[in-house]
């Protein structure tokens, strides 16, 4: 693929997972502070919520590589989007190691269950896929 192509879809990536996660914080955030007549998001969020999306399309257009095998961009792909989320989302909170232990590991539950689905969806639609042939007439009309 043209670098062109894969740095403008990097960044149409950045952009949509950004969105994506700075509405889904503030309507956290509105929901956690129902009594607040005003929520505000700090800058600093915002800028660790950038980077997570930066640091997610990278892990995405790594898995997207055919060229590289299937267990190494798997593998790169989980490896950049943990880092990510240890980087952005626990080590901001200052949360005690315990606290970041769980957060890791429900981050690795949630991915591979993720994951796996995504895996059965794509081999079940390759199955079918494979199965569905042009129709072929048996009965030719003799004349």
């Amino acid at each position: 693929m043209e670098i062109r192509k894969i740095l403008k879809k990097m960044l149409s990536d950045t952009a949509l997972y950004f969105t994506c996660i700075t509405v889904a914080y503030a309507l956290l955030m509105i929901v956690v502070n129902v009594n607040e007549e005003e929520i505000l998001l700090s800058a600093m969020r915002l800028v660790l919520n950038f980077i997570f999306a930066a640091l997610a399309a990278l892990a995405q257009g790594i898995y997207r590589m055919k060229n590289l095998h299937g267990a190494l961009r798997l593998v790169a792909h989980y490896g950049i989007l943990a880092l990510a989320f240890y980087l952005c989302f626990l080590l901001s909170l200052s949360l005690p190691p315990a606290q970041v232990l769980i957060g890791m590991v429900a981050f690795t539950l949630i991915y591979a269950t993720v994951m796996g689905i995504g895996a059965l969806l794509v081999s079940r639609f390759r199955k079918n896929a494979k199965e569905e042939e042009t129709y072929q007439s048996q009965f030719k009309k003799q004349r």
